[in-house]
Order: structure tokens, then sequence, then C-alpha cells
């Protein structure tokens, strides 16, 4: 308490005459951490806002490196056909099973194992107002995909940008990324369409090329004072390297993917801070993936003659691969109320969701399969007194594969002085298993489904994995709120966690890729100890600087045969996770940024590898330009300008890319 009682001393006599709003400064408000709008000194979990001032300053292309600026975050590009790796606290394997994706309120991450499709979003780095990033379990308002956390990502006003909106970027690996964007606004409705077409060929001699060719639509429309609908409709589609290893069963070359979503939203507003929502969203996606392997006589090592005498029942036939020739469908219902009173604020709501998928390479089931979730939730915000806040939360999520859990979560924020703010919580949340995680059985088959060689599976099916997280915080601003800080100190308890264990006796016709296969079990379990933070300072209007930090202590306890243990040395948690964003604006339309990124030593589970610690440094001078009815910017990128480093593994190394990037928007 001594060192806070330093940290809370006036600066300067000046300070001493301001106000408690002078104090308190431009505190963002927040919508994802409880369902509530909470200012971020009042949510009972650490949250990170990335604004605009920081997205632009960053100067990178692809959504996710802007994660990089999270505390205690950590990306991997190009984990398998350029998609991205997204993890906090690390133990992540490419997918992100464990973490929430929103996009204006649309559920992002998909129904395959929770994969998020960066470059198929439907929308560029332009179009983002703001990403709300919280750093914790938030099962108890999103659900079990917000296992670990929420990446919230918020678009721009439509009313910001009236009019025609272009970009255009080029640079390193052949990336080219162009957009257009027509925006208008009217008495009752206000809508905005876009389309965008993006390629890069990834990392040398990895392939991973990727082209992307999207359209979004959105809009509002106000239908009296009181009530309103908002909607979004995108389409993506394009050609992807499919990530192969160049050997019989997973081959260089290309595959095609295509996504539809769509989100709609009727919300009925009858006094401010009451209100309440029905949301419907949809989407569907597939993938095309065959490839010739070889005649099954080859693969079985006998006369094409002698197939049956192996095999009863089959003859000699050419064998084929569709590792990720898929069809994915999903819907989403959700109810929320938001209730007002003086002292109390409630959310409570329910959802539905059906997740469909097609894909008997993975599953071996030729038909379509199916799972359907519920779930119910509150969350209620209640001041004890004018500094002391609490939070509650709980929801009830049940599907009828697995045997439902309830999460719950309880935080205390103390208002010590205006603008600095204690908070504590302690939550317990379940991560279910995605519906192709329990279906899963990746085998090399025949056309009628008969396994050859099992790479992956399931045998038991999979339970929910356990979270039990505490949370120790300050937050603290001073000079107007010129300067802010937060940290976080926290322990974080993993428990049924799922594994991949290697079987070599698992049994099998042939092997062609590993004697025996993967397992996918419960049964890891960790501890991770540690603090973060974040700081914002802006000494003047024209300079910014952002600072964060991440000490992560990880304690892992898996079988023997899993692959961490295995084929790692290194943590699947790094134990040093740090970034610095300078933004200097020179005047005359002249800015110039400078990122600094460092990501500590750590393992990538099973597909992935152990990597090297790293420092990374970015540059970006950009010139705005005012023209006759319309401004242009142009902007010069370098990223990584010190010595390579690797992404994810082995192959993807980085090495430095410079970019040229223009956007001119019309009055």
């Amino acid at each position: 308490m001594p060192i806070l009682a330093i940290l809370m001393v006036p600066q300067s006599r000046a300070e001493d005459s301001l106000t408690e709003d002078d104090l308190m400064g431009d505190i963002p408000v927040v919508l994802c951490v409880t369902r509530l709008p909470q200012s971020t000194t009042d949510t009972p979990m650490a949250i990170t806002v990335l604004d605009r001032a920081m997205i632009e300053a960053s100067g990178f292309i692809e959504i996710p490196d802007l994660l990089r600026l999270v505390p205690g975050f950590q990306v991997g590009l190009s984990w398998r056909d350029h998609h991205t790796a997204v993890t906090y606290h690390g133990q992540s394997d490419g997918l992100s099973r464990r973490m929430q994706v929103l996009i204006d309120g649309r559920v992002a991450v998909g129904s395959l194992f929770g994969l998020v499709d960066w470059d198929r979003l439907g929308i560029t780095i332009d179009d983002i107002e703001r990403i709300e990033v919280i750093r914790g379990p938030a099962g108890v308002a999103y659900g079990s995909n917000a296992f670990t956390g929420v990446i919230n990502i918020v678009t721009r006003e439509i009313s910001l940008n009236p009019g025609w909106r272009f970009t255009a970027a080029s640079g390193s690996r052949d990336t080219s990324l162009v957009t257009a964007q027509y925006a208008e606004t009217g008495d009752r409705f206000d809508y905005r369409g876009s389309v965008s077409y993006y390629h890069t060929d990834g990392f040398k001699g990895v392939n991973d090329q990727s082209i992307a060719r999207s359209a979004r639509f959105q809009g509002r429309y106000q239908m009296d004072a009181s009530t309103h609908l908002d909607f979004q409709l995108a389409r993506s589609q394009g050609s992807w390297g499919r990530g192969g290893e160049g050997n019989l069963i997973d081959p260089v070359g290309h595959k095609n993917a295509e996504e539809q979503n769509g989100n709609f939203r009727f919300t009925h507003v009858s006094t401010p801070g009451n209100e309440w929502y029905l949301q419907f969203g949809f989407s569907d996606s597939e993938e095309a993936d065959d490839f010739f392997i070889a005649p099954l006589s080859a693969i079985l090592g006998v006369a094409p003659a002698d197939v049956p005498l192996v095999l009863p029942g089959q003859l000699d036939q050419p064998v084929l691969g569709h590792t990720f020739d898929y069809q994915v469908y999903r819907q989403d219902l959700e109810f929320q109320q938001l209730i007002s009173g003086d002292r109390y604020r409630l959310a409570w709501g329910g959802g539905y969701r059906r997740d469909q998928l097609n894909i008997r390479e993975i599953t071996g089931i030729k038909e379509w399969t199916d799972m359907e979730t519920f779930r119910f939730q509150g969350n209620i915000e209640y001041r004890l007194t004018d500094s002391l806040l609490l939070n509650m939360g709980v929801i009830r999520e049940d599907n009828d594969i697995n045997e439902g859990e309830t999460s719950w979560r309880l935080g205390l924020n103390y208002t010590l002085l205006p603008g600095h703010v204690l908070r504590s919580s302690v939550a317990q949340g379940w991560r279910q298993p995605f519906l192709l995680e329990n279906r899963h059985n990746i085998a090399l088959r025949l056309e009628d489904g008969t396994p050859l060689d099992t790479l992956q599976t399931a045998p038991n099916g999979l339970d929910a994995e356990q979270l039990t997280s505490y949370e120790l915080g300050y937050i603290g601003r001073w000079f107007g709120g010129r300067l802010s800080a937060e940290v976080k100190f926290y322990r974080e308890e993993y428990e049924h966690e799922v594994e991949y264990i290697l079987d070599p006796t698992y049994p099998e016709l042939v092997s062609l890729a590993n004697p025996g296969a993967i397992l996918d079990v419960n049964g890891g379990g960790t501890v991770i100890e540690g603090f973060e933070t974040g700081v914002q300072w802006h000494p003047d209007e024209k300079t910014h600087v952002w600072l964060s930090y991440a000490y992560a202590d990880a304690d892992h306890s898996c079988d023997p045969m899993a692959f961490h243990n295995l084929f790692s040395e290194n943590s699947a948690t790094p134990e040093h996770t740090a970034s610095l964003l300078l933004a200097r604006d020179f005047g005359q339309g002249w800015q110039v940024s400078a990122g600094y990124y460092y990501l500590d030593e750590m393992a990538w589970i099973l597909w992935g590898a152990d990597t090297d610690s790293y420092e990374r440094v970015d540059l970006r001078l950009a010139k705005h330009i005012r023209l006759n009815g319309s401004d242009l910017k142009l902007e010069l990128i370098g990223q990584n300008l010190g010595g390579d480093y690797y992404e994810f593994n082995a192959l993807n190394k980085f090495e430095t890319r410079t970019f040229m990037r223009a956007t001119l928007q019309f009055h």
C-alpha cells in the first residue's frame, strides 16, 4: 500500500485543483466483459482497448498482428495454409478454440476446431475502430468459447466516413491489398458496402500462399425513436496453399475456400439503461481439397490382383486424399435484456447454437453430423457503496453430446481515489469441446470410408476443460488521464486439459504418416502465475506512447507420451512478452511511429515447434494530404528491420519486409 500511496500523490499544485472528471479523462467504455457498458475501471477483469490511434500507428497489414500489442498475447503466423495462431499465455497448437472472436457482435470462431479464418473475416485493418480484448476467462458472458479471453472487434461507425473510400497496399512477398467502400447516412437508414482483394505469397519456401476476395454490407435501420435493426452480410472466397509437407498424404498444392455469413440484431430501448435485443446469426463455409495419393495396391505393397486377399471385398483402386474437404454450417440465436436500477444493472439472456459439419476424412462419418448448444447467463453490477462495486456472473451451458457445466465469476472494484482503482476477481470456467473435437477421427480412407491409416483420433470423446482464475489488479490515472497504467497479478489453474498422446501401438492397416496414431484425451494440467501491465502516456497532443509487458511462470503436467513432452524442450507458455509503440505527429501532415516487440522462447504444440526468443522493430512514416473534396494518406512501412526470426516453427522465417499503403477518403 505505501507504493500505491506514492503513485497517487498529486504531481503538481495545478493538479490539486482538477475535478474528478479531469482526473478520469477519456476512460474507454467497453461492452464485452459483462455485456454491460462499463468503463475500464469498473470491469471485473483486465481488459485492453486497442483504439484507432494505436491501430494506425502500428503499421500492421494483417489483423491478428494487432494482438502483439496486448499484454500476455502471442501471435504465430502461418501455422498452416496461412492460418494465424493467436493465444493468451501460450498453450496453443495453432487453433483459437479457447478464444472467442466477435465482429460487431457476430461470432467469427468457426465450428471446425474453433478455427478463425483471419483472411476471410470480410474486413480489413482500415475498417476497425477499436478492439476490446478481455485478458482472462469470460465464459460467464459468452460461453465456453471465451475460455481464456475475448477479442471483440468493433468496426467504424458508418457516419464517420461517408462517401467513397479506397485503400491500396503493396509490398514484400508479393503482398497486395485493395479495398473499396461506399457509406451513406440518411434520416432512418445508414449503410456501408465494401469489397476487398488480398494476396500474399506467405513465407519463402512454405506452401502458405493466400488469396481472399471479400464483400461486406452492413447497416442500421431506425424503425422509430426506440427501435432499430443492425445487420451485416459478408462473403469471402479464394485459394490457399494447403501447407503440405510434400509427402504422399500431405502434398503441397492449393485448396479453394469460401464462406458466407450474416448477423441481424433487433434492438428496442425503452429508457436509457433499459433495453433488449434479439439476434440471429449464421455462417456457411466450405473448402475443397482433393488430391491423388497412390493406387491401393502400391500402398499395401501387393500386386493389384492380391488386394482382395489383404482387404476382403476391396479391389485395386486409386486412393484420394480429402483432408481439408468439408462443409460447415452454424446458426446462432440470442436474446438479451439490460435492466437498470438506482444502484444496480443487470444483463441477462440466453442463446441457442446449432453446428453442422460434413467432413468424412476427419470424422469417418459419411453423413452430416450436428451438435446443439443451449446457454442461459446473467451478469449483475451492484454498487455497494460509492467506492465499492460488486460484479457477479453465472452461465449454464449444455449441449447434446457433453454433460452441461456452470461457469461463474465474482469481482470487487474499490475506488481508492478518483482515477485509482483496485480490482479483484475469482472465476471458474469450462470449455466444452467443439463438435469436430468430439468427432475427431482423421484417417486415410478408401472411397467407401474404410480407414487405412489412422492419423489422429479422440477414441473416447472429450470432456470439458476447466480453468480457475484468481486476479488482483490496479488501475491508475494521472495528469488528467494523459498517463494511465494497469497492473494485473494472477494465478490460473487448468485441469482436464486436452492432450495429444502418441500411441505407436494403435491398430491400423498401414502406416504412411506415423506408426500408430495420435490420441486426443483429457488429462493435462497447468498452473500459471505472473503479472502483466499496460501503460499509455500522452505527454502532449502530438506524442503517444503505449507499453505492454507480461511475465508468466508456468508449471505443466502432462502424459509422458504427450507431444509437448516428446518433441519440445521449451515451455508452452513464454516467460516474457513485451511491446512498445511510439507515435509522433510532426505537423503539416507528417507522422512517424515505431514499434518494438519481444517474445520469449516457447513451444507451439503439435503442429508447431520450439521457437527461439526474438526482438522485432517496425517503423512507419505517414503523410496526410488534404485535397479538394478528399483526404489522402500515404504510408511507408518497414517490418522487422533487425535480424530474421521464426514464427510458429522452424520453416517460417520472418525477414525484413516493406510495404507502401495509400488511403483516399472522399467527402
